[in-house]
């Protein structure tokens, strides 16, 4: 007589079966093609359950079977499986001071499609914002969708402090935005039942994309900095993104380096950002008046700092080096409290690190205890103007490998 299995052990036998499949998918994502033997060797599971394993995953649509693997012994050479580019896809989004964007990112980590509007948001109201990036991230999806791609989930990049957990911006200093609840609020604007929408911290998302694929790769411990209107910042530590007890560590451009210094849109002074932030910056440079109203669309102006740096006129090249002045007295306590391995300069300060960087570093050798071998290489960032919405895409795309039976909840083509 059949007996039923109790509620309990059938939950485990789920559990362990989740595990399982997330292992062998890692394993595809993360070390490239193999075949059902090498993937039951690297993870001591037994060929059997290997073969079930990937034939759930061909079924979800996450892996395919390729040609052959060529191992150089003897015998029959197994097919390969590998990751199905044509399967899911995540959207990555960011609402920054002078822009809103959205890229999306297949689980091999291919782009499959890139959209941005370069506007001042910090004149717009928070309702027109997010309706241009509902609009953007709504012809994403079709986009996506009409190449066969199922999406699985959206994450927002912001400049602020975000509760991740309600998908609330509490506050953005630079977008004049206090307890915006954009989840809810992009969720009413795309419209598309069953998708997962996330926000959190841009400079957060973007370390974690140079973490997972940039110029961090192999680092447990580094500091990420990146120049927009404000300064961000994103830690890692032991492998992780570290975010503290409330969920707002790294923010890097509230640092005090000045105890009775310029305001901040913050609301203190004497922050970084006041000092190191683009606008001061462009100005000190001569490129731009904040007297007028400061930069608007960052990319021009920044393009002619380093153009005029190149062709060594003195001005830029003056605002650049004080620029890296402040960036070391800040960066020096947090080597001194952290000792991480690196510092990645990122958004717009990654194409000034030739000139940040050797001022950078000057000032971490005075600061720093331990001599000239504590101080941390200072290094561009790979990916930058894009981290964020990358690391935004990576956030989704590792939930799923984390629980791939949760595409099963992807939006349907």
């Amino acid at each position: 007589m059949w007996t039923p299995k109790p509620a309990i052990e059938l939950s485990s036998q789920r559990a362990v079966r989740r595990h399982n499949l997330s292992v062998v998918l890692r394993q595809v994502v993360e070390r490239g093609p193999r075949s059902r033997a090498t993937i039951a060797t690297d993870t001591g599971l037994n060929k059997s359950t290997v073969s079930s394993l990937v034939s759930e995953l061909m079924d979800f649509g996450l892996l395919v079977e390729r040609g052959a693997e060529h191992r150089g012994t003897a015998g029959r050479p197994g097919l390969v499986v590998d990751v199905a580019r044509d399967g899911v896809v995540a959207l990555g989004l960011e609402v920054n001071v002078d822009y809103v964007g959205v890229q999306a990112t297949d689980l091999a980590g291919g782009s499959r499609y890139k959209g941005m509007e370069a506007v001042d948001n910090r004149g717009r109201g928070v309702d027109e914002v997010i309706d241009r990036l509902g609009a953007l991230a709504r012809g994403a999806l079709q986009e996506v969708q009409a190449q066969g791609l199922r999406p699985i989930g959206a994450t927002v990049a912001v400049p602020g402090l975000v509760d991740i957990e309600h998908g609330v911006v509490l506050i953005a200093p630079n977008l004049h935005w206090n307890d915006v609840p954009i989840c809810d609020l992009l969720r009413e604007r795309i419209d598309a039942p069953g998708l997962e929408v996330g926000v959190d911290n841009e400079a957060n998302l973007a370390a974690l994309a140079e973490l997972w694929e940039g110029a961090a790769t192999g680092f447990s411990d580094f500091m990420y900095c990146s120049g927009e209107i404000g300064v961000g910042g994103g830690l890692v530590l032991g492998g992780e993104l570290f975010r503290g007890y409330r969920g707002f560590g790294g923010e890097f451009g509230h640092t005090t380096v000045e105890h009775d210094g310029l305001p901040c849109a913050c609301g203190s002074r004497g922050c970084l950002e006041t000092r190191a932030g683009l606008e001061p910056v462009l100005a000190a440079a001569g490129i731009i008046d904040e007297s007028e109203g400061g930069a608007r669309g960052l990319a021009r102006p920044v393009g002619e700092l380093v153009r005029r740096a190149q062709a060594g006129e003195t001005q830029p090249l003056a605002a650049l080096e004080d620029c890296g002045r402040w960036l070391g007295i800040a960066l020096g306590t947090v080597v001194n409290l952290l000792s991480p391995q690196a510092v990645v300069l990122g958004g717009n300060f990654a194409p000034m690190t030739q000139w940040l960087a050797p001022v950078i570093t000057a000032e971490l050798s005075t600061r720093v205890l331990g001599g000239n071998g504590a101080v941390p290489p200072v290094m561009s960032s790979s990916l930058g103007a894009e981290a964020a919405m990358r690391g935004a895409a990576a956030t989704q795309l590792r939930r799923l490998l984390a629980d791939p039976t949760l595409v099963a909840g992807a939006v349907p083509i």
